[in-house]
């Protein structure tokens, strides 16, 4: 992979730091596998036509670790570095690492969503089309969209990304890679899997 570098950021306010227009992808992207990179590469393509940066809007842990832990996968496709180095080759330049814990899930979604719609010099938003934030999973894509007005801030949808009929998921991955099927997780991959770690 590239040796390009991602500069990481842990709050919100941290991208006020950054120059230009500023594209962002949201989501938990483990494994960032094809459905994932067609998000983020609507923010590296908008970011491209605006001369701007290219970011992604990411959690740690996972989010359904602190929520359902008992549902929790047990094993993460990506480490958060692993995540890291697989954006970079995207075209990624800001990860911003939100911390999930119970704060966080109480926070309602109009507070997530003002707190980042209140950004400077952000352009785009872009998610998976059935993306939920905030408490009970209440925001939606729709409800940014109401929040923005004529804010300036465009918001891109992504359709769920098929593979011989089925949509891509990191569920559907981990269960292929439990079957051993290296091939098929390529597939929803782009890319041959692999794992990095001591």
């Amino acid at each position: 992979m590239p040796g390009r570098r991602v500069i990481r950021f842990s709050t919100i306010a941290d991208l006020e730091e950054l120059q230009g227009p500023l594209h962002l992808a949201m989501g938990v992207f483990d494994g960032v596998h094809l459905g994932h990179q067609a998000v983020i590469g609507a923010a590296v393509k908008g970011a491209g036509v605006s001369g701007g940066v290219a970011g992604v809007l990411t959690f740690e842990p996972h989010p359904v670790q602190v929520l359902a832990p008992d549902r929790a996968p047990r094993r993460i496709l990506a480490s958060l570095e692993h995540k890291e180095r697989l954006l970079a080759s995207l075209g990624v330049s800001v990860l911003l690492v939100l911390r999930f814990d119970e704060a966080m899930a109480r926070q309602s979604a109009e507070d997530f969503a003002d707190g980042l719609l209140a950004v400077n010099g952000l352009r785009q938003l872009v998610a998976g089309e059935d993306w939920k934030f905030g408490r009970d999973r209440r925001g939606t894509l729709d409800l940014l969209r109401s929040l923005t007005g004529s804010g300036g801030v465009e918001l891109t949808a992504i359709p769920a990304v098929m593979l011989k009929g089925e949509r891509i998921s990191s569920t559907l991955l981990r269960e292929v890679l439990r079957e051993g099927s290296l091939e098929v997780a390529s597939e929803m991959l782009g890319r041959p899997y692999s794992v990095m770690g001591k």
